[in-house]
Parts: structure tokens; C-alpha cells; sequence
């Protein structure tokens, strides 16, 4: 290996990117370079499953390199337009296009590596007609599946949620058999966009559902326009999710669900167990987003918490207050030493007094 090959090696791993070497190198999953679906959206073209992609197509993790705190991976969470096929006519690849050469645009990434499950986990070929994974490719394929709690909780990853369908789009006109759900009743999307929450920051967490067809972005517009107040909700315990789960839709329930459940547990213990800083700085939340993270504080989820950044919100007196007995709590966050507020209430000031944390 030469020595800039070896120092794009050694900033993938020092951004994380050696928490998903051992499953790219087994071939579970494959990413796909952002400039080639950005090609392919420009030719008007229609996504292949994986199988049938040329090399040309996928990306390794030694060509990545990004020069600041980041991962320059983008993960996917998008609904499938029918049974067999995500995107038949090729309007979502045109929409998710937009977004990857908006994020390219003066940004500090050089080349983008994508997860998009249909081009990166092995499909059946061709299910309508017989035409199965083989014996190798889905033990690949549930091996990947497996992988997927990591791809899409890990802090650096940014995650692109297509929270609406195209325009055009009818339930009714779609094939028998095909999940016609919105994007938030649908178990996987759900799931998804619960471990995209878990620790990200405010920009890497993007709705594209805010995204204008008519308006040209670049990697600053769209990050402002995607992670707008509101677009995303703070963390769940897993048995909140569990319970919210048992409401939304899947094509194959009966091994979906219990799947996703483990997925989102895996996830949140990794990540919140580990977080030594979150920040949900500008989301918008407010009095029942905080009881909510508060929740999860006093839970005990967060051992290793030391920074808890929630300035730019519009979190009111009840709020703070549930924030405040969360800090008060015997064994909640005890290495807690910054929490950055817009307000200072005296309940919520009182409580970091006695805890020794800067406010």
C-alpha cells in the first residue's frame, strides 16, 4: 500500500470507518459511489439489484478519505415503490441524485460512498419469475441485514431519509403484494429513522421530504433545508419502540419485526452507551421532546455521557423540569459535566449546581 493510500486508510478509520470493514471485506454489503448513481439518474436510467452491477459502480473504503470529523458515507432510508422493485421508473434514483451531487457541491467531501439496500445487499434477481438469491448470496445477504443497525446509528454516518413518495405516486395503482404505507408506518423506514436518531447531530439526519424539485442545493442549502426544526424525533428506549413498532407495516412481519427489534436494541446500546457527547442542537424540540430525552438520561442508558448540547430548541419550564430530575437522578449520566441550554431556569440550575456541571 503507498503512503497516500495509507493515509486515506488511516483517516477512514479515525472518522469510524473501521467499524464496517469487517463486513465490506466479506462482501454482506457493497457501497456504491455517489457520482455513478448520479450518472445513472442523468441517462434517464432505472436501478439494477446488485448482482447485475458492474464493478465500475461500487466504491472501497481505501479510495475514501474525508479531512474533517466525518464520514463520507451516506446511508439510505427509502420505501420501496413496490414488492420487487424500489423504484421502478426511476423517479426516486432522480431524487436521490439531487441530494448526492447537492451534498458534492462546496463540500469538504471529495467522493461520497452510498448504502442503498437494493444496490448494496444481494437481491433475488428476479422473484417474479423464479429467480432466487443462491445459497451464498443470502447467507450474505442476512449477514448484511445484521449490519445494518451500526450503518445507520453510527455518529459519523449521514443518513438520508425520502420521507414522501414521488409526485404521482398512487397506493392504488400499485402491484398486489406492495407495502403502500407512508414512509413513518412502515416498519422498516420507522426503524431506520429511530437508529438515524439515536446520536447524529443536527445535520447528519436529513429529511428529503423537504426537498424542492425545483430548487438547486449545494452541501450548506441542503443540509439547512433538510434538517429543519421538527424533522426528527430524540432517541426511544427500546421497549418505546417496540411499542410504537406494533402499529406499522411490513411486506414479511412475522421476520421483519422481530428483527428490527433487535436491530434498534443493538443500536441503541452501542451508541448511546458509548456517546460521550450528543448534540441536538436546532431540531425544534420542545417540552416533550426534552421529558422524552430525559427518559432515556434517567434511565442509565448514557454512562459515558459528558456533554449534552440542546441550545437553538424551544424546550419550555416543564421541559427543563423533567431535564432537571433526570441530572438529579442517583446513577443517570454520572460523568455529566456540560449541558448548553438557551434558558436557565432555576430548577434545572439548581440541579447542575449540586452536580457540579457547567450550565
Amino acid at each position: 500500500m503507498g503512503a497516500s493510500a495509507s493515509k486515506r486508510l488511516e483517516a477512514w478509520r479515525r472518522h469510524g470507518g473501521g467499524d464496517f470493514e469487517s463486513v465490506l471485506s466479506s462482501g454482506a454489503y457493497a457501497l456504491v459511489d455517489a457520482r455513478w448513481i448520479i450518472k445513472c439518474a442523468r441517462k434517464g436510467g432505472v436501478l439494477k439489484h446488485r448482482q447485475a452491477l458492474g464493478k465500475e459502480a461500487f466504491i472501497s473504503s481505501a479510495s475514501l478519505v474525508c479531512p474533517w470529523g466525518s464520514l463520507p458515507v451516506v446511508v439510505l432510508s427509502c420505501p420501496w415503490l413496490t414488492k420487487d422493485h424500489p423504484d421502478p421508473d426511476g423517479t426516486q434514483l432522480r431524487r436521490v441524485a439531487k441530494a448526492l451531487e447537492s451534498l458534492l457541491t462546496h463540500s469538504p467531501y471529495k467522493r461520497l460512498a452510498v448504502f442503498w439496500d437494493y444496490l448494496s445487499l444481494h437481491q433475488h434477481p428476479d422473484p417474479a419469475n423464479g429467480g432466487m438469491r443462491t445459497e451464498a448470496e443470502d447467507a450474505l445477504f442476512k449477514q448484511g441485514l445484521d449490519c445494518l443497525g451500526t450503518l445507520y446509528s453510527h455518529r459519523y454516518t449521514t443518513v438520508l431519509r425520502l420521507t414522501t413518495f414521488p409526485d404521482g405516486h398512487k397506493a392504488e395503482n400499485q402491484p398486489e403484494g406492495s407495502n403502500v404505507a407512508a414512509y413513518f408506518d412502515r416498519g422498516w423506514c420507522f426503524t431506520e429513522s429511530c437508529m438515524a436518531s439515536l446520536t447524529k447531530d443536527d445535520k447528519r439526519s436529513l429529511d428529503l421530504g423537504r426537498m424542492r424539485d425545483d430548487t438547486g442545493y449545494d452541501y450548506q442549502a441542503l443540509k439547512a433545508v433538510c434538517a429543519q426544526g421538527g424533522c426528527r424525533r430524540p432517541p426511544l428506549l427500546p421497549s418505546q419502540f417496540a411499542a410504537e413498532l406494533e402499529s406499522k407495516t411490513f411486506a414479511n412481519g412475522t421476520d421483519d419485526m422481530p428483527l428490527v427489534t433487535r436491530l434498534y436494541e443493538g443500536a441503541f446500546m452501542e451508541q448511546i452507551g458509548k456517546a460521550t457527547m450528543l448534540c441536538y442542537s436546532s431540531l425544534g424540540w420542545g417540552d416533550a421532546e426534552a421529558a422524552q430525552l430525559a427518559e432515556v438520561i434517567t434511565s442509565g442508558a448514557a454512562p459515558m455521557l459528558e456533554e449534552l448540547h440542546l441550545d437553538g430548541n424551544e424546550i419550555g419550564d416543564e421541559g427543563y423540569k423533567a431535564l432537571a430530575a433526570a441530572i438529579r437522578k442517583d446513577g443517570a449520566a454520572p460523568r455529566l459535566s456540560l449541558v448548553s441550554v438557551d434558558s436557565k431556569p432555576a430548577e434545572l440550575v439548581a440541579a447542575c449546581e449540586d452536580r457540579g456541571i457547567l450550565l
